[in-house]
């Protein structure tokens, strides 16, 4: 039979130590992490891109026209098909959008907008603009 060796595991006290100073180190660090902003200005102005962006995508996917209403009264930027169905919808959170510029736009079967124009979307105390052409219709972005 082997001979049994002597304990080589941690004793109750090593554990404990151990666990002391791990909790010691997390509550030093904790505070120091960045606090994240759920729906901050920059995530919001992202979003808008995407809508705007798969609305493009959308039109060239499926050769259909589609229209992007900005709805000033409930801050909704929808995007309908020819049907009047809507594709998709987005509620502004943190930005507002503003009561001047284009209130609608369409994407074409090519991916082109029928009008040029801009969007004033007011973030954080600075105005957004969303300023789109109508060639490929390309966007641009100015804070």
């Amino acid at each position: 039979m082997a001979k049994q060796r002597g304990n080589s595991g941690f004793t109750m006290m090593e554990m404990m130590l151990a666990l002391m100073l791990v909790s010691i180190i997390l509550s030093l660090s904790i505070p120091h992490l960045p606090e994240y902003q759920e729906n901050g200005a920059a995530d919001e102005i992202d979003s808008i891109r995407y809508v705007f962006q798969g609305a493009q995508m959308k039109a060239l996917a499926a050769e259909e026209s589609f229209i992007v209403l900005m709805d000033h009264d409930i801050q909704t930027i929808t995007v309908r098909d020819k049907a009047r169905r809507i594709i998709s919808s987005y509620e502004l959170k943190t930005c507002r959008l503003e009561n001047y510029g284009m209130n609608s736009f369409t994407y074409k079967e090519n991916g082109d907008t029928n009008a040029f124009g801009t969007v004033h979307i007011s973030c954080g105390g600075k105005i957004v603009k969303f300023i789109f052409q109508i060639q490929k219709g390309r966007f641009r972005i100015e804070q």
